[in-house]
């Protein structure tokens, strides 16, 4: 009987041993528990990938503020190149002074008509007049752009001064009225001219002294109107037998 009290002593505590080792596994798991949590304090890793991204982000930024300075340098360049394209190719300052196609105008002195002038052609760079002086006709051509005006050709012996001859007449003369080297001097840009058809502003005035007469000087003076052309000449042949005289534009059809 002793023997089996011994036996049953022995057997609970065995038993009472094994009890014991799970609540030890339980506090050394609670105990390495806080190991596993510890990852958020890896956070900061994570907060520094922001850092990271935002280089490329400013990079890219900057990438594009590059690419936009470029464009905008590039569309000033455009604008730039376009503006002086425009004004290369713009009409200038002398082809407004162009008589209108198919214009006449009569010049008078003392309220006699001396002189009739029709545009008779024109294109983008010539203009071609007919002037009838008395029984006398006389076609002339111009070249007459933005940047020059110039006598090219003259002839009175045609048959026809209505003809247009603007794309086969061949240049007979070579004389600059405005322009870069021209032979006859700018004298005012914005006149005011008094003329039987009214007082003109904003003429262009050019002078010339020539020596037709031997031993004399003539001075021509002329004015010329925006969309009108010619509007008045002037001259005066000096020296003892000197004169002057004047034609004066008084009507245009």
């Amino acid at each position: 009987m002793k023997k089996w009290m011994f036996i049953l002593g022995l057997t609970l505590i065995v038993a009472a041993g094994c009890s014991e080792e799970p609540e030890e596994a339980v506090q050394d798991q609670k105990s390495e528990a806080p190991v596993q949590d510890e990852k958020p304090a890896a956070e900061p890793e994570k907060e520094s990938k922001p850092s990271e991204d935002t280089e490329p982000s400013n990079q890219a930024k900057e990438e594009k503020e590059k690419e936009e300075a470029s464009e905008s340098s590039k569309e000033m360049t455009g604008n730039s190149d376009k503006k002086k394209e425009s004004e290369n190719s713009s009409d200038g300052p002398y082809k407004t002074y162009r008589p209108k196609t198919g214009a006449t105008k009569q010049f008078e002195e003392q309220g006699t008509v001396l002189l009739t002038e029709t545009i008779t052609a024109a294109n983008d760079d010539y203009v071609q007049i007919a002037l009838r002086l008395g029984d006398s006709t006389t076609t002339q051509i111009y070249k007459w752009t933005g940047s020059e005006m110039t006598l090219v050709y003259e002839d009175r012996e045609l048959q026809d001064h209505t003809a247009d001859l603007l794309d086969t007449f061949e240049p007979n003369m070579n004389e600059k009225l405005l322009g870069e080297g021209a032979d006859w001097k700018l004298l005012d840009s914005s006149a005011a001219v008094e003329t039987p058809y009214g007082k003109i502003e904003n003429a262009v005035v050019i002078q010339k002294t020539s020596n037709e007469v031997v031993g004399e000087e003539t001075i021509f003076t002329r004015y010329y109107a925006p969309g009108l052309g010619l509007v008045k000449e002037d001259f005066e042949l000096t020296g003892e037998n000197g004169y002057k005289g004047e034609s004066s534009l008084s009507s245009v059809e």
